[in-house]
């Protein structure tokens, strides 16, 4: 075990959040060595305005998942009615790309089932996705995740991996043919510049439209699979795409950050984000899904465990 479960729960969530604040801070001018995490510098205002409604949808999510430790849609949208009215009139408009990012509670919280995890992020999604949009691509983001919370993830194998999970949806076939360009573009060592050209352009040859934000989540996959244990220069990369950046970037951020747990994202980046009241308030959401996936019957009682190694099912072997 390389980490335990409760840290890369922190590392998911509290890794989206910087990878959006990070694209939103003006950086995609930057030369990469230049790029630096100052949320403080927007005001509390600011940031809350940098965060996207599918972040705060997200974050709605968490808190109805913590109430009623169960996937609720209705209390979800609440808590959503409560938190932002204006809200609720994005049902039914979310590209694949902003569902990803709203449904990645669902993700974290059933992520050691398999089929139940395809029912909950399908109900999740239908809310707040178009119905010209791909699910299979928001499916992807949270097979990924859930595999990586398990230590089952093999970055090289990852794809393909994905692409055989696909087999049983129908009309995945442009999806997966996606899947295998980012695969080979990694396989061949191209750059962030070569492969967002070559996407782009595979894109306009199958007349899709520029709305189409499944190739903000290829974007997320290579960025994540190029330097999978560098959650800096995977986020930095992400935010530096240009395209979709702050999707592109909190995507990659749940990725990295489910895979390298909270240790991976860099100490001055943490602190600067807990100088923030969403900081905090996102890390102690972190602690408390986490206490309510893992049957504590007290949230307010997780501080006397956090301690403890807790892993998702048949993880830690016999001794």
């Amino acid at each position: 075990m390389r980490y335990s479960l409760l840290n890369r729960f922190r590392g998911a969530l509290l890794g989206s959040l910087v990878g959006e604040i990070l694209a939103g801070s003006g950086c995609q001018k930057l030369p990469p060595a230049q790029v630096r995490f100052r949320p403080l510098s927007l005001g509390d205002a600011g940031l809350s305005k940098t965060i996207s409604h599918w972040s705060k949808i997200a974050t709605c999510g968490i808190e109805s998942l913590i109430r009623c430790g169960n996937l609720d849609l209705g209390d979800w949208l609440v808590h959503c009615q409560k938190a932002q009215p204006s809200i609720l009139s994005l049902k039914g408009t979310a590209k694949s790309s902003e569902a990803a990012v709203a449904t990645l509670p669902i993700a974290l919280f059933f992520h050691e089932d398999e089929v139940k995890l395809r029912q909950k992020l399908l109900e999740g999604a239908a809310i707040w996705q178009n119905d010209s949009q791909r699910f299979e691509s928001v499916l992807t983001i949270a097979r990924a995740i859930a595999v990586a919370l398990t230590e089952k993830l093999d970055c090289p194998t990852l794809i393909s991996r994905i692409i055989a999970d696909l087999e049983n949806y129908q009309n995945q076939n442009a999806w997966v043919q996606q899947l295998e360009q980012v695969q080979t573009l990694l396989e061949l060592g191209a750059s962030l510049e070569q492969t967002v050209i070559q996407l782009r352009r595979e894109q306009r040859r199958r007349n899709e439209s520029e709305d189409d934000c499944s190739l903000s989540i290829a974007l997320a996959l290579y960025c994540f699979l190029n330097t999978p244990e560098d959650f800096r220069l995977c986020v930095t990369r992400a935010a530096l795409t240009g395209y979709q950046s702050q999707t592109t970037a909190a995507l990659t951020g749940a990725l990295a950050g489910a895979y390298n747990g909270i240790i991976g994202i860099p100490v001055p980046w943490l602190v600067a984000l807990n100088l923030s009241s969403t900081g905090v308030d996102q890390w102690q959401l972190a602690d408390q899904l986490f206490a309510v996936w893992s049957g504590v019957y007290d949230v307010s009682a997780i501080a006397e465990f956090q301690k403890l190694a807790v892993v998702a099912p048949r993880v830690i072997g016999w001794r």
